[in-house]
């Protein structure tokens, strides 16, 4: 860094929060930054939203290095848009921050998408709370898995106007360093970045977190293709990561098995090769999340029972699916159906892939560690669950839209009232078996609420780390 400023002194600016803001005032900050010092920022509208939104992006100073940084890239995840919403001020107060730099931020990318997920942004911070407003699209309808790609059989070229945005503010400012801002549901931090660091960096990324008392996550990587630089730092993953990953493991063609494109990093190479880095970050941890402690299982037989609670939940979905075909019809429970019928049928068909590589890989059958186990087993249901939720949202959603309908009264005779009684009945099971998944992880997995403040220091924290590492 430029400045005498320790990274604490800086992450020491960042103010206490107890909520997560909406697409709105994350709008309206842009904008105000912008109009507040006119001779420094600027603001610019990349592009547009599938539902017409303009999505904007302020640009703050006037040096050679190039950041990019953007938000919400999955809408589900606003640490990132938070981390946007502090530094947007920031930069205006700190000279030395913008000195030798020009940053670029886009606050939300992806203004639809989060806006349904806005239900829970003031809390109460639980995971119940969470699963119950919680939306996340498609594959292929998220910004950061539609950029465009051709490997091989796999060939995606349908960008989604809100990657079409992200793709031109890429074009326009070549960053030197470009940050995805995402984060994680539950669990502990760990990163992703283009190359590889000094142990000096690693350690540094590693101390930020911990010192704010928030585990690395230290258990089973969130895909099986990752490529660990240091514990809780992982090599940036292509789709073609992916591609090989199914080639290797799975019959047929590998491509029947990936429902997007490439993801911001593995497009931005092409066009201009930046440092990119990603920061994950949960809103709820346990400290089992870094504890490597060896149980008395091995790694394969705790992966395996990961998988197969897995393989459950998602039957039990799937029949779900089956029984609520064409009852919902409001244009928000689509959206929610759709994505759950998505990911379902993408894990159902990715299982025996990942059995085979539980059973294949070297190193399964040493002793499973603290950390590994609760990743298969718990925070794998957790995530499970989150997207059973959707479901139940959407069921919920469309029950009440007829409830309030004059021409349908439930009654005998009444057209509705055969639609009623089976989405009824799929919502009164399926809230069962989300409550008893919640239980089951409340009872094993005592869990806390990570500070919004310490979720950004650590996003944030990461950045300077990087700016330091690689002289920008």
């Amino acid at each position: 860094m430029k400045a005498d400023l320790t990274i604490e002194e800086r992450l020491a600016a960042v103010p206490e929060y107890t909520r997560f803001v909406t697409v709105d005032e994350l709008y309206a900050r842009a904008k105000a930054v912008a109009e507040a010092r006119p001779d420094i920022a600027k603001l610019a509208i990349v592009g547009k939203s599938t539902a017409g939104s303009e999505i904007p992006m302020v640009s703050i100073g006037d040096g050679p290095v190039s950041i990019l940084i953007f938000a919400c890239p999955h809408p589900n995840e606003p640490i990132g848009a938070m981390m946007t919403y502090f530094l947007m001020e920031e930069l205006l107060k700190d000279e030395d921050l913008r000195a030798g730099r020009t940053w670029h931020i886009m606050p939300c990318v992806d203004p639809d998408g989060t806006r349904m997920n806005e239900g829970w942004f003031a809390g109460p911070f639980n995971i119940r709370n969470y699963a119950h407003d919680f939306y996340r699209p498609r594959p292929q309808d998220q910004v950061e898995w539609t950029f465009p790609i051709e490997y091989k059989t796999l060939k995606w070229d349908t960008p989604k106007p809100e990657t079409q945005a992200l793709m031109k503010a890429i074009e326009t400012t070549r960053p030197d360093v470009m940050y995805s801002l995402h984060n994680a549901g539950f669990g502990g931090a760990y990163y992703y970045i283009s190359s590889g660091l000094s142990k000096e960096d690693y350690d540094e990324l590693h101390r930020i977190p911990i010192d704010r008392g928030l585990p690395l996550s230290l258990g089973e990587p969130e895909v099986p293709w990752a490529v660990e630089l240091y514990p809780g730092v992982y090599e940036s993953c292509p789709i073609t990561a992916s591609y090989d990953y199914y080639e290797q493991f799975a019959p047929g063609d590998p491509a029947q098995y990936i429902t997007a494109g490439a993801g911001s990093d593995e497009w931005a190479k092409t066009v201009c090769d930046p440092f990119s880095i990603v920061t994950e970050v949960p809103y709820f941890m346990s400290a089992k999340i870094g504890d490597e402690t060896p149980i008395g299982r091995t790694r394969r037989e705790v992966v395996l029972e990961g998988i197969d609670r897995g393989r459950r939940i998602y039957e039990l979905l799937a029949k779900d699916l089956t029984a609520t075909e064409g009852l919902i019809t409001r244009p928000e429970g689509k959206l929610l159906r759709g994505a759950v019928e998505t990911f379902v049928d993408s894990e159902l068909k990715s299982i025996p892939s990942q059995e085979r590589w539980a059973r294949e890989t070297s190193g399964m059958d040493q002793p499973a560690t603290v950390a590994q186990e609760v990743d298969s087993i718990y925070v794998g249901v957790f995530y499970k669950m989150i997207v059973a939720s959707m479901l139940a949202r959407a069921i919920a959603g469309e029950l009440g839209a007829e409830s309030q309908e004059e021409c349908c009264d439930g009654g005998y005779g009444c057209s509705c009232a055969p639609k009623r009684q089976i989405l009824r009945s799929v919502l009164y099971d399926l809230n069962a078996h989300i409550d008893r998944w919640a239980t089951d992880i409340e009872e094993n997995l005592a869990y806390e609420v990570v500070p919004i403040k310490d979720l950004i220091e650590v996003q944030y924290g990461a950045l300077l780390v990087v700016l330091n590492a690689k002289g920008f």
